[in-house]
């Protein structure tokens, strides 16, 4: 399957499940057993946005042992643009008896026939300013010196194809309401418009989000403490804050100040 021929499959589906099977299908032509595809930008999450074709028993395993936090790949990930092979990934030392969780990854992915893995990382920011970074993973089951033979070959094809799958990805996921997706909510910009602060009002929350004091922040604006604390007032009731701090939680997440 050539790239026109992935591309063209991808934009034809209309579901979740359609893209899932399309994208199966492509990454098996290219040589790979399954694929799966994690949300890697919130470190220490135990529950990640995942989707793939790896089975139950892969899946459990990875999430029961929580793998999430020692995988060096993830960590990797986090760190570049490039597509790369785990082989490619130092794990850490040994150090005593007991068995890094790096290494027991591994041993697991063995278990289940995965012998080698192409990882592809992205990286975007979400609606709400956060930078996000997600990963496919393409597991080999065959044997890796075939997959070392061809890997230049196909891995920039295969990134090109995984950015057209993941935006595609997020085109039917759009509607989606779980919180911390890696999908854009049309509710954070329904929120924005709902809410109409002044431009002293931000700027007096900017201000408070750097640290600033009521009394510095009239020295900076030259203005009184009470006119401050009046701006922070109707912000807060704009905003249904219950104090400042809130105030400022809530601006920063509906994008009305910078920090």
């Amino acid at each position: 399957m050539n790239l026109e021929q992935a591309i063209s499959a991808i934009e034809s589906c209309a579901t979740e499940g359609a893209l899932v099977a399309a994208l199966n299908t492509i990454v098996a032509d290219f040589g790979f057993g399954a694929f799966c595809f994690l949300d890697g930008g919130s470190p220490g999450k135990s529950e990640p946005f995942y989707i793939g074709t790896t089975g139950a028993g892969w899946e459990n395993d990875y999430a029961s042992n929580d793998f999430i936090i020692f995988d060096e790949c993830l960590k990797t990930a986090r760190r570049t643009n490039t597509p790369f092979l785990w082989a490619s990934v130092p794990l850490p030392q040994r150090a005593g008896k007991r068995k890094p969780g790096a290494h027991r990854i591994m041993e697991a992915a063995m278990d289940y026939g995965f012998q080698e893995g192409l990882v592809i990382p992205f990286h975007f920011v979400d609606d709400i300013g956060r930078m996000r970074s997600c990963v496919c993973t393409l597991f080999w089951q065959d044997k890796p010196r075939h997959l070392y033979q061809s890997v230049e070959q196909i891995r920039h094809i295969l990134h090109v194809i995984l950015i057209y799958w993941m935006q595609e990805l997020i085109r039917t996921r759009e509607p989606a309401s779980r919180s911390g997706d890696i999908i854009p909510f049309s509710r954070r910009e329904k929120a924005f418009e709902t809410t109409r602060l002044t431009d002293r009002e931000r700027e007096v929350l900017s201000w408070a989000s750097r640290g600033k004091t009521a009394a510095e922040t009239a020295d900076i604006l030259s203005i009184s403490s009470e006119t401050i604390d009046t701006h922070i007032k109707n912000a807060m009731e704009k905003l249904q804050a219950g104090n400042k701090t809130h105030a400022v939680a809530r601006s920063i997440f509906l994008g009305l100040i910078d920090v």
